[in-house]
């Protein structure tokens, strides 16, 4: 069997990549279109950092690299990071070295370009899961574990249906207590935008300001979002699109004084008033699953981010 080539992807891949990739990602299928716009679309892609495997005339794997090459909001160009996004290999060519070779093709692309530390899965704004599954992969974190990366962090992916869906009555009695003291939560409207943005890159610059950002840039009056009040200032701000939920905050200030579950049952609310029968939340984890645990939510997925020193003296890695 003639070993696969290893070459940079070309714009005709793009069919193959994605029925090669719901082959192999089960649980994190993706669209033709999703693809497009998630990677090829992305500021940040290179053809350089995005390695596939041939065998023949049949794609076999692929591993995406990249590094900011364009400032992130406030976080700017985060120098010295990179990330691999998402990587898999044809099950038949599995345990033949292979993902090796891409995995070492993606390091030495991400070490030409100044990356001193990468990390799986966790890039923002187009990943694709916040870290690798468990569950479903629990082949990929033993391969990434002999190249060297160590878990970092455990993040979860948590839902609950919304059908038996109620505020109890003790939420009820500290939502009346909470909005006697001049808090209160409301659906956002046209003019809270200044005032949302300013929260968001204060409190939570990155992602969760990039979320509102690019919803408001879609709809001016997105009624997806809710903020919490005080004193006309904006304290808190939750989202949902569809059956998804998240991003949520409140002020660093706020915290502790019951205003995460008002606006949490206040969302969900508003989630159900549009017909939701479920709630989704893709990426939480430490002391945020414990709050939302006591919600109601159940973990549904299990992720590990894994990361590595690319400074590190290198040794040779057992094959896969």
């Amino acid at each position: 069997m003639t070993s696969p080539r290893i070459r940079e992807y070309d714009a005709g891949d793009e069919h193959a990549v994605v029925q090669l990739w719901n082959r192999c990602l089960l649980r994190d299928e993706v669209s033709l279109n999703t693809f497009r716009r998630k990677v090829i679309l992305d500021p940040n892609f290179e053809a350089g950092g995005c390695a596939v495997a041939e065998a023949g005339s049949a794609l076999v794997g692929l591993l995406l690299s990249l590094r900011r090459r364009y400032p992130y909001f406030d976080l700017g160009l985060e120098p010295g990071k990179g990330w691999i996004s998402v990587f898999f290999v044809d099950p038949a060519w599995r345990r033949k070295g292979l993902a090796t070779r891409l995995l070492e093709r993606a390091e030495a692309f991400l070490r030409h370009q100044g990356v001193e530390q990468v990390s799986v899965s966790d890039y923002t704004p187009n990943y694709f899961s916040p870290g690798i599954d468990m569950d479903a992969y629990p082949e990929a974190v033993q391969f990434l574990q002999r190249h060297g990366y160590q878990k970092t962090e455990s993040v979860y992916g948590m839902g609950r249906s919304l059908v038996d869906f109620d505020i109890p009555p003790e939420m009820q009695d500290r939502i009346q207590r909470l909005e006697r003291s001049g808090f209160r939560v409301d659906v956002f409207r046209p003019c809270y935008t200044l005032k949302v943005l300013e929260f968001l890159r204060r409190n939570y610059p990155g992602d969760l300001f990039r979320v509102a950002h690019d919803r408001l840039i879609e709809n001016p009056e997105c009624d997806e979002i809710l903020v919490v009040l005080k004193n006309e200032e904006v304290i808190g701000f939750s989202h949902f699109q569809d059956e998804r939920f998240g991003p949520f905050g409140i002020a660093r200030e706020y915290v502790g004084r019951g205003l995460g579950p008002y606006l949490y049952y206040r969302t969900v609310d508003e989630m159900r008033k549009k017909g939701k029968r479920n709630l989704w939340l893709a990426w939480t984890g430490g002391r945020a699953k414990d709050f939302y645990h006591k919600l109601g939510l159940k973990v549904v997925r299990r992720h590990v981010i894994m990361r590595k020193d690319l400074t590190s003296p290198q040794r040779k890695e057992a094959r896969s």
